[in-house]
């Protein structure tokens, strides 16, 4: 599988312009209004100083695109308050988080560990797809797969592969998101399910499929959720099926762990939370196709007011749920 599709000329996010500029000073104060303060030193004159820094604000996180277009030293120190996954599309990058140190190239992202010390030398060429997460929201998500408060530092491997493991898709979701917003703008992020659907994929995927100090616990198995607390969160699903609802937010309303809420699901209704709120979202998607008036809201409206960002997928997973595409249900019933 290959690395994202955003490297050669593309600049991604290239619509949503934050700043560029020739001086590394106006650099540093800009980028440290989005990140933290920091040390920011150009260690190559043969190459002039050209950054770029692209920028969209999604809900809880930030998706950037940053370049210096010359070797530079960075040192931010503590990032304190947020995680920071660096992509890199093209170039390479050497990273220092804590006791970690990494090559970074397009096979090897890395995450920024907040409450570990960080210096960095970015090359020339190097192009990053950058992912900006408070940590209270990847803390809250720990928490609630725990069943309990987070009271040692989570701490990720720094080093984050691209190509090879179960993170590999992570980083091609990733890179689908930037494409996604390349491609059909932003007007989409005016949907609140897509987007909070979105943030919480690809946070809970980073909990899930990347290596870090509380792994060990997460593999661990939990006993089931018994059937009331099944049907609390059956109930919350359908009661808040056009909210930007999460698996925490349904695992709250159930008053169980993430874990036990998944396991319930699996043992009650062979299926996952999510996978469930899928299905309930497509049955009304069709309902509102079967309805008297179909015409009166668009099969891509339907789709995103119900939380599917990529159509594509949406049409497969109708199609697999109910034998035809939405597009063939909504013109059988124009013609009826």
């Amino acid at each position: 599988m290959s690395a994202p599709n955003l490297c050669g000329t593309i600049e991604p996010l290239a619509a949503y312009p934050f700043f560029s500029s020739r001086d590394a000073d106006e650099a540093r104060h800009k980028v440290a209004r989005v990140f933290c303060p920091h040390e920011l030193r150009q260690v190559n004159t043969r190459t002039p100083f050209s950054s770029r820094h692209n920028l969209v604000r999604l809900g809880e996180t930030a998706l950037n695109y940053l370049t210096y277009g010359t070797d530079v030293d960075i040192n931010p120190g503590y990032l304190d308050s947020f995680y920071l996954v660096q992509m890199p599309l093209e170039g390479t990058a050497e990273i220092r988080c804590g006791q970690q140190a990494v090559h970074s190239t397009p096979d090897t992202a890395t995450i920024l560990n907040p409450h570990e010390a960080t210096r960095m030398h970015w090359r020339h060429d190097n192009r990053q797809l950058m992912l900006w997460i408070p940590k209270e929201s990847v803390e809250r998500r720990l928490a609630e797969h725990l069943g309990e408060p987070v009271n040692e530092p989570l701490t990720f491997d720094v080093a984050l592969s691209q190509r090879e493991g179960m993170t590999r898709s992570w980083c091609r979701m990733l890179g689908d998101l930037a494409d996604n917003i390349d491609h059909c703008g932003a007007d989409w992020l005016r949907f609140r399910p897509t987007v909070a659907g979105l943030e919480d994929c690809l946070i809970r995927g980073l909990l899930q499929l990347h290596r870090h100090n509380y792994s060990a616990r997460l593999e661990q198995p939990q006993d089931n959720a018994r059937p009331r607390h099944l049907q609390r969160a059956i109930d919350y699903i359908h009661a808040h099926i056009e909210d930007a609802i999460t698996v925490g937010d349904i695992a709250r309303a159930a008053c169980v762990s993430v874990r036990a809420l998944e396991e319930g699901f699996r043992k009650h209704c062979d299926t996952s939370p999510l996978v469930y709120l899928r299905d309930a979202r497509l049955d009304c998607v069709r309902k509102a196709l079967t309805s008297a008036h179909p015409a009166t809201d668009k099969v891509a409206v339907l789709a995103h007011r119900y939380g599917f960002a990529h159509l594509g997928r949406f049409s497969a997973y109708y199609k697999a749920r109910f034998g035809e595409t939405p597009s063939q249900t909504a013109g059988r019933t124009l013609r009826n």
